[in-house]
């Protein structure tokens, strides 16, 4: 673990820092996941995952989960539709105590947070958000002509000040191939072991996907757990729905009862309140 200050100015530690994921470029393979909430954050700190991603929205809620996991905050497009709503939230995130930012926006928008001197990662290959401009959900880098595309995207990014980038199903040699000659600490998700940190979602992982993409792999089956939970709470509703309508529920075990003495004398102080009652409505 790594002492640090956080953007907000306070004491923390770390499992990595921005300095050691550069370090360890080339080296040691590392993992990312998804988290979107803190029960996703405390699963994957409690499975030694290296870093985790997350929206700014829930970036407290995970930092409080996964308080030494190495975690960066993404500035989703449709969140953070200005230059000033980026800033803002580039800012609440660092406070909070993110480690990193992500954004698909322009390399003007990495260029102003890098000279704020805030770690930013980029995205390149398929980038879904864009995916319109090159005929839809494909690879990219598959041809020399893109894969040279892919390159100089690349040195645009260094250029502008970004420490990472996210590569999204691009062909394993190109990314092979760049991650010699780049800087950035590659990020690769759907393009082979040739980065530096392998990313997948939790949900894919864990199996709880109903159509998982190509590049996802499931090493749980959750989706097949939560459809038997469902299906038991069901059941059990509708057991419940009959034994009432059925007179056997409640059951004596779970209700109260009371001795047959007390009961007695319960018995017979009500009917004498209820002559006396009657007599002084008479009266």
């Amino acid at each position: 673990m790594r002492n640090i200050f956080t953007f907000g100015h306070r004491a923390a530690q770390r499992n990595w820092t921005v300095a050691d994921l550069r370090a360890n470029k080339g080296k040691q393979q590392l993992t990312e996941v998804t988290a979107m909430n803190g029960e996703q954050a405390a699963r994957a700190a409690a499975a030694g995952i290296d870093t985790i991603i997350t929206r700014v929205q829930r970036m407290k809620e995970v930092r409080d989960a996964a308080p030494n996991t190495f975690v960066t905050a993404a500035l989703m497009l449709v969140d953070h539709p200005t230059e000033s709503d980026v800033l803002e939230g580039a800012m609440r995130a660092m406070d909070q105590g993110a480690d990193a930012l992500y954004t698909t926006r322009s390399l003007d928008t990495i260029k102003m947070l890098a000279d704020l001197d805030l770690p930013v990662m980029g995205h390149v290959g398929l980038v879904p958000p864009y995916s319109t401009w090159i005929g839809g959900l494909r690879a990219y880098g598959a041809t020399a002509d893109e894969a040279l595309k892919l390159a100089d995207r690349f040195r645009a990014m260094e250029k502008a000040g970004a420490f990472a980038v996210e590569v999204e199903l691009v062909p394993q040699q190109v990314l092979e191939e760049i991650n010699k000659q780049t800087s950035l600490v590659t990020f690769s998700i759907g393009s082979g072991s040739g980065g530096d940190v392998t990313f997948l979602f939790s949900e894919d992982i864990c199996g709880e996907t109903e159509n998982p993409p190509r590049h996802a792999y499931a090493y749980g089956d959750v989706r097949r757990l939560q459809e038997q939970v469902e299906h038991e709470r069901i059941a059990a509703l509708t057991a419940f729905q009959a034994a009432v309508r059925d007179g056997s529920f409640p059951y004596k075990d779970v209700s109260v009862s009371m001795k047959p003495h007390e009961l007695e004398a319960f018995r017979d102080k009500l009917g004498k309140s209820v002559r006396l009652g009657t007599e002084r409505k008479g009266y």
